[in-house]
């Protein structure tokens, strides 16, 4: 399948995502994560894709960039990564696949999802809504991981990991810092990490189901206190940087997200020390 996004094209095994990779060929599949990547990399961008999937991103960003890092634990997701990423041989040489599940330490964690692995919602957080936690996949710490690579340079990450983002960013802040802080565009699962809470306080998917109904009608939270504390620790890693936007482009502050947490709800974030003109 050849797939054309603005100025830049490549070509896709579809496998089960057909209609995914259909709807991605429109146009209309996050738009802003391309106004994105087209604003903040540059051709000697060093790029990390956390939570790669089948690659989109990142046969994207290695038009731009210099090289690209694409990491996606998932054995189905990655089966389809190295397969879309051999489809374009002059961009091959720029992506670096890697099967592994970034997280808080090195070692080894289950892997969850909905019906089925090699969709896009694979995670290593447990939520209650998964029906599988079969695999076992191999973890390291973003720390270890550059190590390992002899990465000397990041200028952009992207983290896309449904859920695990709540598990991840607490862990990285001395790593950040370290890197002098690459621009770190971030998808925010808030539904993955009211999941995880009732899954663990509420192990029963009947009341389970029941309870994040009425949630989702009501408004109304039994751990409210606990998943914001959650939120705003998760927060604390990007504290120093000069700039946090909205995908949109509007400027907000650390001092309103650490007041208004839920904000992530339905907002994901670019943290970053360049301003976005």
């Amino acid at each position: 399948m050849h797939i054309s996004l603005r100025n830049h094209s490549f070509q896709v095994n579809p496998g089960q995502n057909t209609e995914a990779w259909n709807y991605i060929n429109t146009g209309q599949w996050e738009p802003q994560s391309f106004d994105i990547i087209d604003f903040f990399v540059k051709k000697d961008t060093t790029f990390i894709d956390i939570g790669a999937w089948s690659g989109v991103i990142s046969l994207y960003a290695a038009h731009i960039a210099k090289e690209v890092y694409s990491i996606d634990p998932d054995p189905i997701c990655f089966e389809e990564l190295e397969k879309n990423i051999s489809l374009n041989p002059d961009l091959s040489k720029k992506i670096k696949p890697h099967q592994i599940a970034i997280a808080a330490v090195k070692g080894s964690t289950k892997l969850h999802a909905r019906k089925k692995y090699g969709m896009s919602s694979s995670s290593i957080l447990s939520r209650s809504k998964d029906q599988l936690s079969t695999i076992t996949v191999k973890t390291l710490s973003l720390s270890d991981f550059i190590t390992k690579e002899n990465i000397h340079m990041i200028n952009f990450i992207k983290m896309d990991v449904e859920g695990a983002e709540f598990q991840i960013l607490p862990s990285i802040y001395k790593i950040l810092q370290k890197t002098q802080y690459p621009t770190l565009y971030v998808s925010f699962h808030y539904n993955f990490l009211l999941e995880n809470i009732y899954n663990k306080y509420i192990p029963f998917k009947l009341f389970n189901k029941i309870f994040l109904k009425i949630e989702k009608l009501a408004g109304i939270c039994l751990f409210k206190r606990e998943i914001n504390s959650i939120i705003r620790e998760t927060l604390k890693s990007i504290k120093e940087y000069k700039y946090i936007y909205t995908i949109n482009g509007e400027i907000i502050s650390y001092d309103f997200l650490e007041k208004n947490p839920i904000f992530i709800k339905t907002n994901d974030l670019v943290f970053t020390n360049t301003a976005w003109k």
